[in-house]
């Protein structure tokens, strides 16, 4: 009994501090710190998340748009710079020149034009030139006399440069058998300009002057002058004189 005695002593002094071991390890006893210079779990927490590098989102750059040359719509041509009509293949216009008193006959045949302007007294020319592309362009022999013209409508518009005077005219077409005719006799060169409602002028030039020229009737053709016949022939546009 004597021997038992301390060895139960020693048993239940090591149970007891089995014991404290196990309260201990789950934390009944523990006692919160007090010391306030150690972060609490919070304060880590937050103090973490804030010195963690943030990495900007990554963005891809949108190239601008390419430049574009606009391109500006095409100019409408005015009405006034349009390719004017062509002249019928054969025709003649007749018609009173403004601020006259003078009359204009043109002949256009292809692209060749010839024209007679007179007053019926005393002025006269003959001219020659061309018509292309619905433009109209005459001179008389000595070059002093022009004829500048083109349609407008079915009608020829332009100007006479006559006796140092521009002068604008308008001319219908002259249907046969109005229209012009020219006659040469040995003494005399007679011009005529038959007008679509009858009407005519003209002048015969010889060795003595100039003078109006007889009636012509187109259907005969001739005329007399001063006892003598003179073949009157209708001009066209490619008639040399």
């Amino acid at each position: 009994m004597a021997v038992r005695g301390p060895l139960v002593t020693a048993v239940v002094v090591m149970g007891g501090l089995i014991g404290m071991m196990t309260v201990n390890s789950v934390g009944g006893l523990v006692v919160a710190s007090e010391n306030t210079d150690t972060p609490a779990a919070t304060d880590v927490a937050a103090t973490g998340s804030a010195t963690e590098e943030t990495t900007p989102p990554q963005t891809t750059e949108v190239p601008p748009p390419a430049e574009t040359t606009e391109i500006p719509p095409e100019e409408e041509t005015p009405a006034e710079q349009e390719q004017p009509a062509a002249f019928p293949a054969e025709v003649v216009y007749a018609g009173e020149v403004d601020k006259g008193p003078m009359t204009i006959a043109v002949a256009i045949k292809g692209d060749e034009a010839a024209a007679y302007i007179c007053d019926g007294a005393q002025v006269e020319s003959w001219l020659q030139g061309t018509a292309i592309d619905g433009k109209l362009d005459l001179k008389s022999k000595d070059g002093r006399n022009r004829v500048v013209a083109g349609l407008r409508g079915a009608d020829l518009n332009g100007t006479v440069t006559v006796v140092g005077k521009n002068l604008p005219f308008t001319a219908p077409v002259a249907k046969a058998p109005a229209g012009v005719y020219r006659g040469e006799g040995a003494d005399a060169t007679i011009g005529w300009i038959v007008m679509a409602d009858g009407t005519q002028v003209g002048i015969a030039t010889g060795p003595g002057g100039s003078e109006p020229a007889p009636r012509l009737d187109p259907a005969k053709g001739a005329v007399v002058l001063d006892g003598k016949r003179v073949e009157a022939d209708k001009v066209a546009g490619d008639t040399a004189f």
